[in-house]
C-alpha cells in the first residue's frame, strides 16, 4: 500500500502545463547545430553546379558573352599558287555564369586601313569560320590582320599576302644561243612574275595584258652569247626598226590561264606544279611566221593586274630578249632565209 507522501510526489499529468513544457524543451535545439551547417554547404554547391554548367555548357548561364577568343589562319595562307580566298577559323568559349554570344564581328586592315568588315557565326561548340575573296580587300603585297569581336572579347592574327606583280620576264627555254629554233616547232615561254615589295620570289597573280610578237630581219649570228641575244642595240629602236607580227591577248589567274591570237585560235596553259610554279606559255610559231619568215624575234609584254589599287600598265621582256627563228636543216642550222 502506497503512502500518501509518495502519491503526492509523482504529479498527476494533468498536472504538467504547457509553460512546463516550454522550459525544458527548445524545438529546435536538438538539430540546430546540423541546420546552421547544411545551409552554406547547399549555396556552395549550387554555385559550384552553376560553374560547372557554365563551363560544360555553351549555352547556360546568365548572360552572354565570351569567355577566351581565338582566331586562327593557316601559314600556309597565301602561298597555294590557286588560293584567291581567304580562309580562318574562330574558337570561344562561354564566360562564367554566362552564355556563349553566337555572333560576332571581323575586319580586315592593311597599314592601318580597314579594308573590309562582316559577321561571322559560331556553332554550338563555340566554332566558326571566315571565307572572304581576295579581291574584296587585296592593296598590295604585304601584311594584312584580321580582326574578330564576340561577346567582349577580340583576337586578332596576321597574314603576309604576295599576289601583286609589277614585272614578269619570259625565258625562252627551248633557244640556247647556239642553234635557231625550227618554224616547225612552238616557242615555250616560261613566264615569271615578280615584284619588287614581295616577299618571295615568284608572284603568282591575277593579271591580264597582251604578248607582242616582234620581227627584225637579221640572218642568224653564230656564237653569240647572252651578251649578243640580250641587247637590243644591234636590231635598233623597237618602233623604227621592229615590225609587229601578232599581238596575242593573254589572262593569268595566278596558277593556270589562257591565251589567243590575232588570227585566231585559244590555247589554256597550267602551272608547271614545281615551286616557283612557273606558267608556261607554248606559242605556234604557225601563227606569224609567215608574216616576216626568218629572223630575229623578241617578246614584249604588257599587263594590269586584275585586283589591287594600283592598275597601271606593266611591262616585261622575252629572256633572252631575242632568239632566231628559220628553217633549219638536219644540222640544226638555218637553211638560209627560209
Amino acid at each position: 500500500m502506497e503512502s500518501g507522501a509518495s502519491r503526492a510526489a509523482i504529479p498527476e499529468d494533468d498536472d504538467w502545463g504547457d509553460d512546463d513544457w516550454e522550459e525544458d524543451y527548445d524545438g529546435d535545439s536538438v538539430f540546430s547545430g546540423i541546420s546552421f551547417g547544411i545551409k552554406p554547404i547547399l549555396a556552395t554547391a549550387f554555385v559550384i553546379l552553376i560553374l560547372i554548367c557554365a563551363m560544360v555548357f555553351q549555352n547556360f548561364g546568365f548572360y552572354f558573352g565570351a569567355g577566351n577568343l581565338t582566331v586562327l589562319i593557316d601559314v600556309n595562307e597565301g602561298k597555294d599558287p590557286g588560293d584567291r580566298t581567304l580562309d580562318a577559323n574562330i574558337w570561344a568559349t562561354s564566360p562564367t555564369l554566362g552564355m556563349l554570344a553566337k555572333e560576332g564581328d571581323y575586319s580586315i586592315h592593311f597599314d592601318g586601313a580597314k579594308q573590309a568588315s562582316g559577321k561571322f557565326d559560331l556553332n554550338d561548340e563555340g566554332r566558326g569560320s571566315i571565307e572572304i575573296d581576295y579581291e574584296n580587300f587585296f592593296v598590295t603585297n604585304g601584311d594584312y590582320t584580321m580582326k574578330v569581336e564576340l561577346g567582349g572579347q577580340s583576337s586578332s592574327s596576321v597574314i603576309t599576302l604576295d599576289r601583286f606583280a609589277d614585272s614578269v620576264s619570259g625565258s625562252v627555254s627551248n633557244f640556247d644561243g647556239d642553234y635557231p629554233l625550227d618554224k616547225d616547232s612552238p616557242v615555250i615561254i616560261n613566264m615569271q612574275f615578280t615584284a619588287e615589295n614581295a616577299q618571295t620570289n615568284f608572284i603568282n597573280p591575277w593579271v591580264s595584258g597582251t604578248v607582242k610578237v616582234y620581227h627584225y630581219e637579221k640572218g642568224f649570228n653564230e656564237d653569240q652569247g647572252a651578251s649578243y641575244w640580250n641587247d637590243d642595240s644591234e636590231r635598233g629602236d623597237i618602233v623604227d626598226n621592229w615590225n609587229l607580227v601578232d599581238t596575242i591577248q593573254l589572262d593569268v589567274n595566278s596558277d593556270s590561264g589562257s591565251y589567243s591570237y590575232s588570227a585566231g585560235g585559244t590555247t589554256d596553259f597550267y602551272a608547271v606544279e614545281i615551286p616557283p610554279y612557273n606558267l608556261n606559255l607554248i606559242i605556234d610559231v604557225d601563227k606569224f611566221y609567215d608574216e616576216e619568215g626568218s629572223g630575229d624575234y623578241t617578246l614584249v609584254f604588257d599587263f594590269s593586274n586584275d585586283f589591287g589599287d594600283d592598275t597601271s600598265n606593266k611591262e616585261g621582256r622575252s629572256s633572252w630578249a631575242w632568239f632566231h627563228i628559220c628553217e633549219t636543216k638536219s644540222n640544226g642550222k638555218c637553211d638560209g632565209n627560209k
